[in-house]
């Protein structure tokens, strides 16, 4: 019982969320991880009589979700095949070094699945991610990673999050006005929960990588194998969900302006009291 109230402390819950930023930023400085939306949409798009409309308003405002669909699982297995190569290189044993090893291994996956989110995000109209370069991850761009990662795992909430992003990023015409409004309101806790979530996957995968690496050789047959069998269902969850966003079946879900008064300003007052101490313990540390 006292393990069970140790693992749902809020304590640990915030070391998950640290666990997956720092992760996150490590990843999202790996060489290959961003991908430019003008380019991609052009390789994409190369021969088509509407490549203008596409680059400026998306591919979204030019064929239907189906159609879009079909070219994400083309775009998801050839990402899968080159994931898996990469997690067997990176899956061959370590000996000593196999704990930092597996660890190296966990930031290179995530910086695959990063690398396919934002792919599949500017399939379905998307804006760019990274407009600074990605040398620092403000607070917008660790909202949508976080988002898309989520809807990759299938983490309750990231759905409706994605839903909203899309909806914010039509409404501001390419403005950046999205992080502020989402800190502010009863998003952020479930913002901050589903980064909880991957916080959990991310050291799960690390142990599990580095126990693979300690075998010879068939380390690296485990890797790869669970990669391919891992990375695939994680690229259409993402594509599914901004599939039936343009359909417009998350039209219809609760919104905030939905929720009881007293619930809201609860959640709302949680979130501001999270935020003074997290402030409080950078000043000191500072």
């Amino acid at each position: 019982m006292a393990q069970k109230q140790q693992l749902d402390s809020p304590q640990t819950g915030d070391n998950m969320y640290d666990v997956f930023m720092q992760t996150l930023v490590a990843a999202s400085q790996l060489p290959f991880v961003k991908v430019d939306r003008q380019t991609f949409l052009r390789k994409q798009f190369k021969n088509d009589p509407h490549l203008k409309t596409i680059l400026e308003k998306g591919p979204q405002r030019v064929y239907k979700p189906e159609a879009l669909e079909r070219k994400a699982k083309k775009i998801i297995s050839e990402m899968t095949l080159q994931t898996s190569a990469a997690s067997f290189v990176a899956g061959l044993p370590g000996g000593p070094a196999a704990l930092a090893a597996g660890t190296a291994d966990v930031v290179q996956f995530y910086g695959f699945a990063l690398n396919l989110a934002q792919q599949i995000a500017y399939l379905y109209g998307e804006k760019e991610l990274f407009n600074n370069g990605g040398k620092d991850l403000d607070e917008e761009v660790k909202i949508r990673i976080i988002a898309y990662l989520g809807g990759m795992f299938g983490i309750a909430g990231a759905t409706p999050l994605i839903a909203k992003i899309a909806k914010d990023t039509g409404q501001a015409m390419g403005k950046r006005a999205l992080a502020k409004p989402l800190t502010k309101t009863v998003w952020y806790p479930i913002i901050k929960q589903i980064g909880k979530s991957l916080g959990q996957r991310v050291t799960k995968q690390t142990v599990q990588k580095a126990a693979n690496k300690i075998v010879p050789i068939i380390g690296g047959v485990l890797s790869g194998g669970l990669t391919y069998l891992t990375f695939k269902p994680l690229g259409e969850n993402l594509s599914t969900v901004f599939v039936k966003n343009l359909r417009g079946e998350f039209d219809e879900m609760l919104t905030e302006a939905d929720l009881n008064p007293k619930f809201l300003n609860q959640i709302i007052s949680e979130t501001a009291d999270t935020d003074l101490i997290e402030e409080a313990q950078f000043t000191e540390k500072h």
